[in-house]
């Protein structure tokens, strides 16, 4: 085979190549050989990679950086290109070529975008080469081709330079030009400004123009980047996506794990309906999850419970992956897993498991919305994980300057789903939240007002704040949030604006046929304390649906439980006679047992009446009736489950009642 030879004599310097061979011979190449070198380099490394690693590369890199005074713009731009392109690792060489690139001015179009692409390829990160290729590129934009346009785009950035005015340039340069991008140099341009985070729309529109009818031109990684630009970016393109998910979905096989992963992120992102497409994807990744990194199954989850697709199959797939490899997965990953799960529905409790686990002791790595994310899931997904949570409340407060709106909100509602008791997290979000309100979106203003009645947290500068920027956007609350608004002010007691409860209740009346019993059985509570508070107001919106309104309530009423039939016996024996089990009073309220004639009643406080962390402090919603009770005259006395478990026989049982009766209603007839 006849041997290809650069160099000056016979008896010279000399770099051979052959397609299993390379030969560098000599010390004394000059500029322009050492050039022509490593250009041979580049395209015999495109077919053999170890050269990658090869010492008579590493000698021509060395004999490179000692010559680089002596190169011209060409050579310049042609070492690190092919040096890059072979992907050898060559820093001192690169940082040679940066400093010997003062005569950028000199250099062609071709040449600025491929060392600005050598550079980005290799990882090196050139403040000043970079600033330097700016000023040169930026007015001489007229002269660069498609690709050099695309390749200059993609180059800044993939090295994360910020250059605005560059940008600005190729925005308004390459629309014109699109017909001449490759489908590749589409992609790269559109995610390059995803990348850099730069709003330009018009370009955005021009790409999905010139995309839409060229998509079976892209490669998978084409297609995927494409997809998750335009997400990235909140740019509308239906049509593109439509023709996304139709080349994508016959080639997913095709794809690599990152891209799969990132194509249905982008498609959840951008809120595009596509089964076929994400069908194909759970096809596609169940069985090679084992090559997915933790952000693709993460994202890939994340990306199925937010389109609401149902892939049962995938799900477990992901549950066993992320268990086993749980090291691996960053704070973020952790906390968008959680969410995925718990968004979705889907009963893992071995996931929260090992997350409740191996979160706390990190927690100190985690942002603000991967906290508020974090315990959104486990409460939604209503996975008992008290020391995740302690670890949480005692995070949180420290951070809640970069907690946004939904962040604050989530985090209240949270612990509070969870009943846990959090008293020092609660306090910091009651400090910050009133002074934010405006950010706050309906829901979250109503899930905040939810969340601190909820938990029996005393907030009144808080309830002050909501209930002013409250009245003026009541047309964008849903009925629920409606109902929970209502139950929130009355749980607090709140008695400073009956016009406020009277015009909650007016947008409620409306929406009644879309409110469950649960709903309905709030706007009761928010009657009852309405007409308690304000006796003299007349026409209440919902007085007329009272009726309804009791009946949901009374449907709420839990089923009776085997302590309170232990209780009620016990009260049998020491002669509290005659009471009525499970009673309910005109209002609705159910009583466990009752004397209804002289409104005497026992109560008995089980778990749920009380927040999980000491298991002694009473929940709001226990508050509440409690005071609702005492308002519509009825003397209660509380056996709370902690208590009556302590006991030990019946003697100790009836002691206990004996002692709690006499102490509260006297002589009661034993």
């Amino acid at each position: 085979m006849a041997t290809n030879r650069v160099g000056q004599a016979d008896d010279g310097p000399r770099c051979d190549f052959r397609d299993d061979s390379f030969t560098l011979r000599g010390d004394n190449f000059d500029a322009r050989n050492l050039s022509i070198a490593t250009h041979r380099v580049a395209k015999f490394g495109g077919r053999n990679r170890d050269l990658q690693h090869d010492r008579r590369v590493t000698a021509l890199a060395d004999a490179c950086r000692r010559c680089i005074r002596d190169f011209d713009a060409q050579a310049l731009a042609n070492t690190a290109w092919a040096f890059a392109t072979v992907g050898i690792e060559a820093p001192q060489l690169f940082a040679a070529i940066a400093a010997a690139s003062t005569r950028l001015n000199e250099f062609k179009p071709q040449e600025l975008a491929n060392t600005a692409w050598a550079f980005a390829t290799a990882g090196i990160k050139a403040p000043q080469l970079f600033a330097g290729i700016v000023g040169a590129a930026t007015s001489r934009l007229g002269e660069f081709n498609a690709q050099n346009i695309a390749n200059t785009a993609w180059a800044f950035a993939t090295v994360g330079i910020e250059a605005p005015q560059l940008f600005a340039a190729i925005a308004d340069a390459a629309p014109s030009r699109l017909g001449k991008f490759i489908p590749r140099a589409l992609a790269n341009t559109a995610w390059a400004f995803a990348t850099a985070g730069t709003e330009e729309p018009r370009l955005f529109a021009a790409i999905a123009g010139a995309a839409v009818s060229r998509v079976d031109g892209f490669n998978p990684q084409g297609l995927a980047n494409t997809a998750w630009a335009f997400a990235t970016a909140r740019i509308e393109a239906p049509e593109l996506f439509a023709a996304i998910a139709s080349a994508a979905g016959l080639r997913l096989g095709e794809f690599k794990p990152q891209a799969l992963a990132n194509t249905a992120w982008a498609f959840a992102t951008a809120g595009i309906v596509a089964p076929q497409l994400f069908a194909g994807i759970v096809g596609a990744a169940t069985s090679r999850l084992g090559e997915f990194n933790a952000q693709n199954i993460a994202n890939t989850a994340w990306a199925f419970a937010t389109a609401g697709i149902e892939a049962p199959g995938l799900f477990a797939a992901i549950a066993g992956a992320v268990t086993s490899r749980l090291g691996e997965f960053d704070p973020q990953d952790l906390a968008n897993t959680a969410w995925a799960f718990a968004t979705a529905g889907i009963e893992t409790p071995q996931l929260f498991a090992a997350i409740a686990a191996a979160a706390p002791s990190r927690l100190g790595e985690f942002n603000a919305q991967d906290l508020a994310n974090t315990a959104w899931a486990f409460a939604t997904a209503g996975i008992e994980a008290p020391q995740l949570f302690a670890a949480i409340a005692a995070a949180a407060p420290s951070l809640l300057d970069e907690f946004n709106a939904q962040d604050l909100a989530n985090t209240a509602w949270s612990f509070a789903t969870a009943g846990i008791e959090a008293p020092q997290l609660f306090a910091a979000i009651a400090a910050a939240a009133p002074s934010r309100l405006d950010e706050f979106n309906p829901r979250a203003l109503a899930n905040t007002a939810w969340a601190f009645a909820t938990a029996g947290i005393e907030a009144p500068q808080l309830f002050a704040a909501i209930a002013a920027a409250a009245p003026s956007r009541l047309d964008e609350f849903n009925p629920r949030a409606l109902a929970n608004t209502a139950w929130a002010f009355a749980c607090v007691d709140w008695r400073k604006d009956p016009e406020f409860f009277a015009e909650l209740a007016r947008r409620a009346v409306g929406d009644l046929h879309a409110l469950d019993d649960r709903g309905l059985s709030q706007l009761h509570l928010a009657s009852l304390h309405f007409h308690l508070e304000w006796p003299d107001c007349r026409n209440f919106p919902l007085t007329n649906h009272r009726q309804m309104l009791l009946a949901a309530h009374q449907c709420q009423d839990p089923s009776p439980s085997q302590l309170q039939r232990d209780v009620a016996t016990a009260l049998d024996r020491v002669g509290w006679t005659p009471h009525v089990f499970e009673h309910s009073t005109e209002e609705g309220l159910s009583l466990d047992m009752a004397q209804p004639d002289t409104k005497l009643a026992v109560e008995v406080d089980g778990p749920y009446h009380f927040l999980k962390t000491t298991r002694r402090v009473e929940n709001g919603s226990t508050r509440f009736k409690s005071r609702l009770l005492k308002r519509f005259g009825w003397n209660v006395i509380h056996t709370p489950f902690f208590e009556w478990q302590a006991l030990h026989g019946e003697r100790d049982q009836d002691s206990y009642l004996r002692a709690k009766l006499l102490q509260m209603f006297g002589d009661f007839g034993a």
